[in-house]
């Protein structure tokens, strides 16, 4: 009897294993912090379900990760999320895989943020805002941002990428001029305002903190961290007139154990339902135009996303691979010019 109930519990205990050995797992690295949070709800979680596998997380700091982690022979992710510039530094230095756009469908994906070794994940834009009750002049655009005769005072993000465009875009250059940067040129612009650049920040929070306190009547900020401010503070304001629009994006690090199983899990990331749901949590835009006919996305959200019907036709998209043969040489630039 004793045999016979150890064999019967064994079974048991065997049948409830059996299934979770044999689940496919992934390894996802994100940012972490609220963008990784929300990814997990709108993204992570309903791959998962759909695919019937489990997603384990983890954090990374950016490229330098990746490729240590390529270089060791044995990664150990199999989905990473870097910024724009990255993703086509991956590709180039052949640290990541080439996409499966047979498994992952890019019909809606505007083709600018489609690589042979990357896809965005979400786009967000980097806005002129301001405060309407500082009693100081204030920008509402970049040709104003860039006009030493508006004398309220500003900040800048404290990065030569996105800033340059700005300062570029503020003189005049039309979005479609815009590459190859004319560098000189930017500088000049910079030149002219930057007795009158109270700050230049470099964490988003940083950002969004300088317009709550009102120590700068307006700046560059980034869409989703001003659209916070707003909702707390009917006194401020953004336009996504001449905004400029940047994205983070999916690889699969070279040599990744799981990279079939990564492919159809960037397919379910880029399905419209989810990219929606990722846009009503953060106002993160969806790189998927299909995501606006869902019904998912409210017209209220979809005033505060860059890639809305209503907004697309006036940003301006960065061109990674520019910065990509630039970056070095500007960024030693950049630096020297912010601390004369």
């Amino acid at each position: 009897m004793r045999k016979l109930i150890c064999s019967t519990l064994s079974s048991a205990v065997l049948a409830s294993i059996i299934p979770a050995v044999q689940a496919e797992t992934l390894v996802f690295a994100g940012w972490g912090g609220a963008l990784q949070d929300v990814e997990r709800k709108a993204y992570l979680e309903p791959a998962a379900r759909d695919l019937g596998i489990s997603i384990r997380e983890d954090n990374m700091s950016g490229l330098s990760a990746v490729r240590a982690q390529v270089m060791s022979g044995k990664p150990k992710w199999d989905l990473v999320e870097l910024g724009s510039t990255e993703c086509a530094q991956a590709e180039q230095e052949g640290l990541s895989e080439p996409l499966d756009y047979a498994v992952i469908d890019k019909t809606h994906v505007n083709p600018a943020v489609v690589g042979k070794n990357w896809v965005a994940s979400h786009s967000y834009a980097t806005v002129v805002a301001w405060a309407k009750d500082t009693g100081h002049p204030v920008a509402n655009n970049w040709q104003q941002f860039f006009d030493p005769n508006v004398k309220g005072a500003r900040a800048l993000y404290r990065q030569p990428w996105l800033t340059m465009e700005a300062a570029l875009l503020g003189d005049g250059v039309p979005a479609k001029d815009l590459y190859p940067l004319d560098v000189d040129r930017a500088f000049k612009v910079l030149e002219r305002i930057k007795p009158q650049v109270a700050n230049w920040w470099s964490a988003g929070a940083d950002s969004a903190q300088l317009l709550r306190s009102r120590e700068v009547d307006f700046l560059a900020i980034w869409n989703g961290r001003v659209a916070d401010v707003k909702g707390q503070d009917n006194q401020v304001d953004y336009s996504f007139d001449g905004a400029i629009l940047n994205h983070d994006c999916l690889i699969v690090p070279k040599g990744a154990a799981n990279k079939a199983l990564a492919m159809k899990v960037i397919g379910q990331i880029l399905k419209p339902e989810n990219q929606a749901h990722l846009a009503t949590l953060i106002p993160y835009a969806p790189v998927n135009s299909e995501a606006y006919a869902t019904g998912i996305i409210s017209a209220e959200q979809a005033r505060q996303l860059p890639t809305s019907p209503e907004n697309i036709d006036k940003v301006v998209m960065i061109d990674p691979q520019w910065w990509l043969k630039n970056q070095t040489a500007l960024q030693q630039r950049f630096d020297l010019f912010i601390t004369q």
